[in-house]
């Protein structure tokens, strides 16, 4: 055989072998050892917009039919974070209890200004609504999370309705609402750290009928459709617990079900990212939450 022949056949060997471990790899990254199908990197606005922010993930249940959707908004300070931060535990363990999970990005501060962070999120969750068939998910029975930056975006989607009703979502669709220790009260009234204080102006500026424009608190009324809450804080961090406490009592207030269930031995950090763990109380009060609202019975 002649010098040419070996390198050719040696050169198909090759591109033969790297096909099969690509073709692998990308069945692995597709559907995971626990039968939960992955689909990332999905763009959420046809054209225009950040590609690299303006995308989502999937994780849907194996054989999922009209499953719950849980829309996850990440946080960050409004001005970083990503859709992968704190979704590895949820990502999982969510679809093993019969969830589809989202994860969405949305464009950051200060490259953009207060109100696109929330017309973002209003965004995917319109792309949720129109395609979440295709991966298992109810497009009727959607619950909105977030944490910290997440969780006060989630909570403005919910009760400063236009955003999600100028995308075409209808309130009822929205089945409830789970801010993980998150601002509600952005004004100067808001009680807060300094340090958080000043990463709220960052993002939000000092002009007090902005800061109220962008508090869910202020947005709370009957007859929108706001669904119900479950609103879990870092039990000792007084200030998130205050805004979470006003926020459910104004909720209440306008016939809305609201409950605040504070978070023992957990930090801001930490609530979050052990969600989903096995044993982790927060993960068991939103099953409950969510299961109730579905009317499912264990």
């Amino acid at each position: 055989m002649n010098v040419h022949r070996r390198s050719s056949l040696r050169y198909i060997a090759v591109a033969i072998a790297a096909t099969a471990l690509f073709a692998v790899a990308r069945t692995s990254s597709g559907v995971s050892s626990a039968g939960i199908k992955t689909a990332r990197d999905i763009p959420y606005i046809a054209s225009g917009g950040d590609p690299p922010l303006n995308t989502l993930d999937v994780y849907s249940p194996s054989g999922a039919h009209g499953a719950p959707v849980v829309v996850f908004i990440h946080g960050g300070g409004w001005k970083r974070g990503d859709k992968s931060t704190g979704a590895s535990e949820k990502s999982q363990a969510l679809p093993q209890h019969g969830y589809v999970f989202v994860s969405i990005n949305y464009r950051l501060a200060p490259s953009v200004k207060y109100p696109a962070m929330a017309q973002d999120c209003a965004r995917a969750i319109a792309w949720v609504r129109a395609n979440i068939g295709k991966y298992g998910g109810d497009q009727n029975s959607i619950f909105i999370m977030g944490h910290s930056a997440g969780a006060h975006l989630s909570a403005l989607l919910c009760t400063d309705t236009h955003y999600l009703t100028a995308e075409g979502v209808p309130m009822k669709s929205i089945r409830g609402c789970i801010p993980l220790d998150g601002e509600y009260n952005l004004t100067m009234d808001g009680p807060r750290p300094r340090i958080v204080e000043s990463i709220v102006s960052g993002a939000f500026g000092d002009d007090p009928a902005a800061r109220k424009d962008a508090s869910p608190l202020y947005h709370i009324a009957t007859g929108k459709g706001i669904p119900p809450f479950l609103i879990i804080p870092v039990a000792w961090r007084i200030p998130s617990v205050k805004q979470s406490n006003d926020l459910a009592a104004a909720l209440q207030r306008a016939n809305v079900q609201a409950r605040v269930a504070p978070a023992e031995g957990k930090t801001h950090a930490t609530l979050n990212r052990a969600f989903g763990e096995e044993g982790d109380l927060p993960t068991q009060e939103t099953y409950a939450f969510i299961d109730g609202i579905m009317g499912v019975r264990h």
